[in-house]
């Protein structure tokens, strides 16, 4: 398969202490990948080696089949696009549709184009009733999904989101997470890496990789990854509450080993 990232034998020190430990791995395209770890395990410092944000000395990182390096990586950055925890940090417009469009002003679209892709993306995300409002009178997750609207205008090949459900409630997690599995639905070529406490949002993506102390400890699918119950639970990381409570249910008795989602799993319990 065609590898959109490729990282071999990285390791990354501050001040003498290694944060990221000898890694090896690699994201094909079309993947959804979540990074997991307790804090201090080194998933924001990777992303920053993802992103040319950091430089390390040791190791490689291949992005679309080129090495990251500073001869290429304003080119490589034009296929990426990133949406952070703090959707405040991206703002630059004086409007919603303003800071859409910033993007697309740097691209140098053409402006017979861009009310168009505006109005698309902000669909697409459900914030068309706010391309005139000021971000500041939006709420947190009325703010990321800008962020992502403006994210998406640009049409990148690689989407990293670090911790971007991070800041949010229950239900504005649930509206982004919607958001970004109708994204990668609608574009099959898209490749998403997250960064992200949430073990939920890690369930439904393609792969998990868990970090602890710089180290990869575990990566593979989510319901492969979330069998390692114990090994999860030393890097303080709990089950996510659908595994858990199907885990429980099984031991009870219940034959759901293939129920796949908790709307799936509520169906049967109500039978």
């Amino acid at each position: 398969m065609d590898k959109v990232v490729e990282v071999t034998n990285l390791s990354f020190s501050f001040d003498e202490k290694k944060v990221i430990d000898n890694i090896s791995f690699f994201v094909n395209r079309g993947e959804y990948v979540t990074l997991i770890g307790h804090n201090g395990s080194g998933k924001s410092t990777l992303a920053k080696l993802l992103l040319g944000l950091l430089e390390s000395k040791e190791g490689k990182i291949n992005l679309f089949g080129l090495e990251l390096n500073e001869d290429n990586i304003n080119t490589l950055r034009e296929k990426i696009a990133i949406v952070f925890q703090n959707p405040d940090n991206q703002f630059i417009g004086a409007t919603v549709k303003e800071d859409i469009a910033f993007g697309l002003e740097n691209k140098c679209v053409k402006r017979s184009d861009m009310d168009e892709i505006i109005n698309t993306v902000a669909e697409k995300v459900n914030v068309l009733d706010y391309l005139d409002k000021e971000p500041s009178q939006l709420s947190g997750g009325q703010k990321q999904r800008v962020a992502i609207a403006g994210v998406l205008a640009l049409n990148p090949e690689l989407i990293v989101f670090d911790e971007a459900t991070a800041m949010l409630d229950p239900k504005g997690k649930r509206k982004i997470l919607d958001i970004i599995n109708k994204t990668k639905q609608e574009n099959k070529n898209l490749t998403i890496i997250s960064i992200t406490h949430d073990l939920e949002e890690a369930y439904r993506s393609d792969r998990v990789i868990v970090l602890e102390k710089g180290k990869i400890i575990l990566n593979d699918s989510p319901k492969e990854v979330f069998k390692h119950k114990e090994e999860l639970k030393k890097s303080h990381l709990e089950l996510p509450f659908f595994v858990d409570l199907k885990n429980r249910l099984i031991e009870k008795g219940l034959d759901i080993k293939d129920i796949d989602d908790i709307d799936e799993l509520v169906r049967y319990l109500c039978q």
